[in-house]
């Protein structure tokens, strides 16, 4: 009896991961912030690609797609596609993104951003087995087209940057059953990171991400690159629930880049099921580069 009792409250108390989350996310932040629409060139397309748990059938799988074009009047302009297909769930999140750029005295900028679309959701519980032959009302498809907003900022100063932003203002519900309370739920995302040169070819990275979302854990994840020539980078990132990346990316030329991750648990119980992840970005910053300022160049040199 007291079995079947923690049986029916184990699913009361389970918390997941909503966001679909990427390890190369600096390769990408257009995703979750509109603020960086048009911050890092005149054109800039970033495409990632990310699977995880790559050895369980239905496995998680994201897909991010963005791109950005700054315009006169240091107005940016971009769209974003978000991707997550995980078992019988798949979800789209589509949004405009708009920023504006406002340059400080002390050769730093702060650009602000706001974005525009929705997320389109369905679920198909078919696939779900049961252990009684009694329909179960909750067990019913889903589809639904949520519109919604976020907002971000970025601020930029020599080789430092900090950002924050909010993807998603509205806690909508995915159903209108009483019963089934999914929603596309509130994350706040912060993060900064820096740029130390240390000698004529070698340079630091750090970057740290800090992501809540409204009913769920902190999430915080922490990384560290090494730049060779400005060309070829490679580094790891430890993240929340025992999450250990080891990073890569190369620089081809014609302001090219390719990213690669492979994730993995530090955990030994969790290592031996082989829940592995891997992660691959290209970026294209087509057009002019944008501008440096002064204390960005002194920082590198």
């Amino acid at each position: 009896m007291i079995l079947r009792f923690l049986f029916y409250l184990f699913p009361i108390i389970l918390l997941g991961q909503q966001d679909g989350y990427l390890s190369l996310y600096n390769f990408n932040m257009n995703l979750i912030n509109p603020a960086y629409a048009g911050s890092e060139g005149s054109h800039v397309f970033s495409l990632t690609s990310r699977n995880q748990w790559n050895t369980i059938k239905d496995s998680p799988k994201t897909t991010g797609l963005s791109y950005s074009i700054s315009r006169s009047n240091n107005v940016g302009l971009g769209i974003s596609v978000i991707s997550d297909k995980i078992f019988i769930e798949n979800q789209t999140m589509l949004t405009i993104d708009f920023s504006y750029k406002l340059t400080l005295s002390n050769d730093g900028a702060i650009f602000l951003g706001i974005k525009g679309g929705g997320n389109s959701y369905s679920a198909d519980p078919t696939p779900l087995i049961g252990f009684s032959g009694i329909p179960d009302p909750a067990q019913k498809s889903l589809s639904r087209f949520n519109p919604n907003m976020g907002v971000g900022f970025l601020f930029k100063m020599g080789g430092v940057w900090l950002s924050g932003s909010m993807p998603r203002l509205f806690n909508t519900k995915r159903d209108e059953d009483i019963e089934i309370q999914s929603r596309d739920r509130i994350h706040i995302y912060l993060a900064g990171g820096a740029h130390f040169k240390i000698s004529e070819d070698f340079a630091i990275i750090p970057n740290l991400m800090y992501r809540k979302g409204k009913g769920l854990p902190n999430a915080i994840d922490f990384s560290s690159w090494v730049s060779y020539l400005n060309k070829f980078d490679f580094g790891i990132s430890f993240k929340s629930g025992s999450v250990f990346s080891f990073l890569a990316s190369v620089d081809l030329g014609e302001n090219i880049n390719i990213g690669y991750a492979y994730d993995t648990y530090r955990s030994s119980t969790l290592s031996g099921l082989k829940l592995n992840g891997h992660e691959l970005a290209i970026r294209f910053n087509i057009g002019e580069v944008s501008e440096k300022t002064e204390n960005e160049v002194s920082a590198e040199e």
